[in-house]
């Protein structure tokens, strides 16, 4: 059980990883649209994808586990939930942006910085909080 556990945390660490990725790439492509825009639909799958993966592997730890709902589990249960409409309204503000033949690389940085704070503080809440 611990290695499907360690596996999560994984999977936890590489989506922070990717919306870090993500962050990078918006900010070094803001002078080159195209770029952006491709870099930044990229970004959108690889994000997609590692979500899928963490909310996939912490469903099998919590079922194996036989766990009581508490706190964290809560709490993660509610980021699972806000990680994904906040890319949603990332992608929308960006479309909005592209068709107004805008880059949009400060609305992709502040939302994406918005997730990496909640996972951030996700992680650090399971940590200290048992």
């Amino acid at each position: 059980m611990e290695y499907a556990l360690s596996y999560h945390i994984y999977l936890v660490e590489a989506l922070l990883g990717v919306v870090v990725l993500n962050m990078v790439l918006a900010y070094s492509f803001r002078s080159n649209p195209f770029k952006f825009i491709k870099y930044s639909r990229i970004g959108f799958f690889a994000f997609w994808g590692f979500w899928a993966m963490t909310v996939f592997s912490g469903l099998i730890v919590f079922m194996f586990t036989h766990q009581n709902l508490v706190a964290s589990i809560y709490v993660m249960i509610i980021a699972s939930i806000i990680l994904p409409v906040m890319d949603g309204r990332r992608a929308l503000k960006l479309r909005d942006a592209w068709v107004e033949k805008d880059v949009g690389y400060k609305i992709s940085l502040r939302c994406l910085s918005a997730e990496a704070v909640v996972i951030v503080a996700v992680t650090l809440f399971a940590i200290f909080y048992k």
